[in-house]
């Protein structure tokens, strides 16, 4: 087992007029810092300095330099008490807060006089960033106490800042935060979220997955762009959560939330009278308790939250032969979330604490929208911990270290459905996965996966006062095995040629008498959607875990950072940042080579193992500066390099199978590479490998028919699962597969912002920063570099008869994708953040981003700039204002309201290549991918359809595919603008001056917007085409039907 070593650090300097701050690693402690001087402005040279925790006792104890300045870093967050004394001058008090990764600036002028004449002046909070140029901020305890947040999800907070849109949860237990629209085909995978400087990433994939309760979040920390070289490794966005601690005074709760189906609206976008008023229900309670275990010396903290939900999804197809199957269906799931932290002052200069936290959950819940039937949602059981250790020493007064070690663990399942996950019945539950190409329809479940992983880091930084220099210097080490085992096309995965398309086919004049295909007077059963023609399969074969670089089968990796940077005072109104980092991230698949057989494609030197990248240098350079003498405009503003994990590994599993041994691993065998077994079916001809370009009398019951003899010949013909020699590798067998580029490099970002921020009045700023972050080998979806249905045929020729089964026939039976990072990306945003800390009553965030967000969308495999463009995740106009209001009468009431302009659109042909690339489904000739909303709108639709039907309709694609004619629907829309109202409103009682419960009342989408989404852009389904297939679900997260909720809360 190894650990990880990492970095963090804590800031110390800043030192102007005024109380100030400065944002800068992801860490889970801050630091206080200023001058001391006298009434004149002199520095005062050997004046003591204690800081004293107001809940913990904590105590430091400095003592000004030559300057007058002084700094204490790893401060955990709370309310410091500094005192200033020096001889001849009367001891002055401040009272500071610390926030984490912050620096609070706290300036103070002694007054002449005698020791017993303390003076006392105004708190000092941290504002405006007097010494950093990092873009990103910081959400308090207040607001998450008091905002509502829909599922008391914490990642929902990372909302409230700037160009941040709402979560999204996926598969595996996983939440994605897209900051900035983070390109990649997972927005917001590579969002690295840390819980105090640890990482609660998917092992081996993107996103985080592992969830904590609200109770036990102190404070939210969110950067985008310009991070800290300690931040660890991410280009797109970091998240740290603080934890809560205890102190000297014992503190605690208990809550209780409350909604049902009386309290929601309408789940599903279309009212089933069969099920006017689905059943749903949730409830959350939870307690949290801290205090002393020893004064001053000892403290605990622990939380325990329940969730239990009955809740309802939407399965609702549009295509009307498949209207009838929709249905809402029932999704519970149960869930527990528990913390424990203790503190340990162990000496004045040594404090420790460890903290242990567990995620379990179970659900059935859909992964697909709307289009899956619930026999194709999952069964998902997750456990996760996170364990961490860290320990602050103050070496010397200007020397700090701080040491951190956290071991993560993940144990996931995901698998089909059961019977009892269906009382009402589910259709397609227990087989596998059939879909109906362009109609949005998908019955039962050929997918299973697991996720054993664990995550050892460890970290270790040092902050090192000289003079006017703050340097911190530090590394990190992170070790992970095991990661998701996915087992997907097992036992098949079929795709059947809708209705409509075999209407088509059916009434061609070219299609003979005798290859007219029956369909069914309606659809009812599986047996009927089974008499569908197919238009493709694939079938799994094999061990999902492929021989691992150590020859076992548990996939292992290691990162190492290092970095060093300073924060340089060079004027009392200018501080420069600088530094250097470097990232090693080795690429998994580093010790196999390609065989000689993919030469033609690679080229000879293409053949050899992957390169190691490790010219990983992260510069960064910055500025700020206090533009005018009372210390209330800052300007600031640098640029930096930062790296990605490679985020690709499952991609990457495939091409160990692909060049591992003859029969290990798994191989997916698609319909183009077996031979039909049935003899006497018209157009389909026997022993000949299936060819289904167009519908066919070959059905979904032949297919079910003839399976378990398709999968014993595959299995044997595959060989032995154990074989250990590389002479013939599988895909020299299969003749197809998917393989990396050797010189896949580490994926990185250039980050550059001006900015600038204003103290309005006290305790209200302004800032506003110009964002640009260009992005460089993005991965992509992997592309097929042997273009084997491109009309200029494949690089390695087609086999012909007995060459099929010849390991060393140089031919190709199908695609040989390739996973590349030709993907680039560019962001310009502003980014406006208004901002009134809590007083007179009120609490106030607004934030606002305007932006563009461009990149390379892979759309034709012969041209791959062609659909540089708008991304997935351009959303020009992102608002979302929030507030917390203390009313008369002991009245609260928290705000939080969401907007997001249009996401782009692309109206396509399914099952048509236009360009004769190889691939279908292209853009509508006239028109590009993600053009629609981003100067493309009805009017130009219109006319590029009419142009189509004049010019296309009724010939053949270079690939001798039929051209349908296009009618667009009476109505239709290119997608909904997201607007979304949360409203709380509580009373509290309070009893013996310490003791109160919280009553709350609280509305998510107080305006039931529905938010439409996933609307088709098929041209060829006019019955879809422009039709919403889903609106966000009530379950987590806001935006859904509108949903009340009642909850009360006691705490002392």
């Amino acid at each position: 087992m190894i650990a990880r070593r990492a970095v963090r650090m804590v800031s110390v300097f800043a030192l102007w007029l005024l109380c100030a701050s400065t944002t800068h690693a992801q860490a889970p402690t801050g630091t206080i810092a200023g001058v001391v001087a006298d009434a004149a402005g002199a520095p005062v040279v050997g004046a003591r300095v204690r800081i004293i925790n107001r809940d913990s006792g904590l105590t430091r104890n400095l003592t000004t330099s030559q300057e007058g300045d002084c700094s204490a870093a790893a401060l955990p967050p709370g309310v410091y008490r500094v005192t200033a004394q020096a001889a001849g001058f009367s001891p002055l008090e401040r009272t500071a807060t610390v926030e984490a990764g912050t620096t609070t600036t706290v300036n103070l002028a002694l007054q002449i006089g005698e020791v017993r004449e303390q003076v006392t002046v105004s708190d000092a909070t941290p504002l405006l960033r007097y010494d950093h140029h990092q873009v990103g901020g910081l959400v308090s305890r207040n607001q998450i106490e008091n905002l509502p947040l829909n599922g008391r999800d914490f990642l929902e907070l990372a909302k409230l800042e700037p160009g941040v849109t709402t979560p999204t949860r996926t598969t595996g237990n996983r939440t994605f935060v897209p900051v900035l629209g983070s390109p990649g085909a997972n927005s917001g995978s590579r969002t690295r979220v840390t819980v105090d400087g640890g990482s609660i990433m998917a092992v081996f994939l993107g996103g985080s997955a592992m969830g904590f309760s609200q109770e036990v979040v102190r404070e939210f920390q969110l950067t985008s762009a310009n991070f800290d070289l300690a931040t660890g490794e991410t280009a797109s966005g970091a998240i740290n959560i603080v934890t809560r601690s205890g102190g000297n005074e014992f503190h605690g709760g208990g809550f209780y939330f409350y909604r049902d189906h009386n309290l929601a609206g309408y789940p599903a976008l279309n009212r089933d009278l069969a099920n006017p008023d689905p059943f749903f229900q949730r409830r959350q309670f939870g307690f949290n308790l801290g205090g002393p275990l020893r004064r001053d010396r000892l403290f605990f903290f622990a939380n325990l939250e329940r969730n239990d939900q009955q809740g309802v999804a939407s399965a609702q197809p549009r295509t009307p032969e498949f209207v009838n199957f929709g249905q809402i269906a029932s999704t519970p799931s149960r869930g527990a979330l528990l913390s424990a932290r203790l503190d340990f002052r162990a000496t004045q200069n040594n404090y420790f604490y460890l903290r242990y936290s567990h995620d379990r959950s179970r659900a059935f819940s859909p992964t697909r929208g709307a289009s899956a039937l619930p026999s194709n949602w999952r069964r998902q059981q997750a456990w996760a911990d996170q364990s961490l250790a860290a320990l602050t020493s103050t070496l010397r007064p200007t020397l700090i270290n701080e040491l951190r070690f956290s071991y993560f663990f993940i144990s996931l399942s995901e698998k089909a459905g059961q019977p009892e996950d269906c009382p009402s019945g589910c259709v397609g539950l227990g087989g596998p996965e059939i879909s109906v190409s362009g109609a949005s329809f998908v019955i039962g479940n050929s997918f299973r996966g697991q996720n054993l992983g664990r995550r050892y880091h460890l970290a270790d930084s040092i902050t090192w006062q000289v003079k006017a220099h703050r340097l911190r210097f530090g590394f990190e080490y992170e070790y992970s095995r095991g990661g998701p085992v996915l087992t997907d096309n097992e036992p098949v995965q079929m795709v059947l040629y809708s209705p409509e398309d075999v209407r088509r086919y059916n009434v061609r004049p070219t299609t003979l008498p005798n290859l007219r295909i029956p369909l069914p007077a309606s659809f009812t059963t599986v047996e009927d959607i089974l008499r569908l023609p197919v238009q493709s399969f694939i079938i799994g074969i094999g061990n999902a875990q492929p021989y691992q670089p150590n020859g076992g089968r548990t996939k292992t990796g290691h990162l190492w950072r290092l970095y060093w940077q300073d924060t340089w005072r060079l004027h009392p109104r200018l501080t420069v940042n600088y530094g250097l980092g470097w990232f090693y991230d080795p690429h998994p698949d580093r010790d196999l080579s390609k065989p000689a057989y993919l030469e033609p494609i690679f080229g000879e030197e293409g053949l050899k193992p992957p390169k190691a990248d490790r010219n990983n240098f992260s510069p960064s350079l910055g500025f700020a500066w206090a533009g005018t003498r009372d210390g209330r405009t800052v300007i600031r503003g640098g640029g930096g390099i930062y790296y990605d994990v490679f985020n690709i590994n499952i991609m990457l599993d495939q091409e160990r199978n692909a060049l591992g041994p003859r029969g290990t691993g798994r191989t997916n065998y698609q319909h183009t590479r077996i031979a039909n077994p049935l003899p006497n079916i018209p157009g389909v001809p026997f022993l000949v490998p299936f060819n289904l370009t167009n519908p066919t009398l070959f059905t979904g019951t032949h297919l079910m028919t003839i399976l378990p003899a398709l999968r014993a010949d595959l299995l044997q013909r595959r060989g032995d699962p154990n074989n250990l020699d590389f002479s013939i590798r599988n895909i020299e067998v299969d003749k197809v597969g998917q393989v990396g580029l050797r010189d896949l490099a580490t994926p990185y970002a250039t980050h550059l912002s001006l900015g600038v921020q204003r103290e309005l009045a006290r305790n209200l700023v302004l800032s506003a920063d110009f964002v640009y972050r260009h992005f460089i080998h993005t991965p992509m979806l992997p592309a097929d570099y042997n273009h084997f249905f491109s009309v200029r045929g494949p690089v390695i020729p087609i086999c012909i008869g007995a060459q099929r089964d010849d390991p060393q026939a140089l031919c190709s039976a199908g695609p040989i994708n390739v996973v590349d990072q030709f993907g680039r990306a560019t962001y310009r945003g502003l980014l406006v953040r208004l901002e009134k800390r809590f007083s007179g009553r009120t609490h106030f965030l607004a934030s606002y981003a305007y932006s563009s967000n461009v990149g390379t969308n892979r759309v034709n495999n012969d041209n791959w700039l062609e659909g540089y463009g708008p991304l997935d995740r351009d959303v020009p106009h992102i608002l979302n204002l929030s507030a917390v209001v203390e009313l008369p009468w002991k009245l609260q009431l928290g705000f939080n309201s969401s907007y997001y302009s249009k996401p782009p659109f692309t109206a396509f042909v399914a099952g048509v290549d236009f360009n004769g690339d190889g691939t279908d489904g292209d853009a509508l000739p006239g028109t590009n991918v993600n053009r629609f909303n981003r100067g493309l709108g009805k009017e130009e639709l219109r006319r590029a359809v009419d142009a189509f039907n004049e010019n296309f309709a009724g010939r053949r694609t270079p690939r001798n595919q039929p051209i349908p004619r296009i009618t667009l629907p009476a109505d239709y829309e290119f997608g909904d603008n997201y607007l979304t109202q949360d409203l709380r409103l509580s009373h509290t009682f309070v009893f013996r001056e310490k003791y109160k419960l919280m009553l709350i009342g609280e509305v998510f989408n107080f305006l039931n917007i529905a938010n439409l989404s996933g609307h088709s852009g098929n041209l060829a389904n006019t019955a879809t085409f422009g039709q919403p297939t889903r609106r966000v679900d009530q379950v987590f997260g806001s935006g859904g039907p509108r949903a009340f909720q009642l909850g009360a809360r006691v705490s002392f």
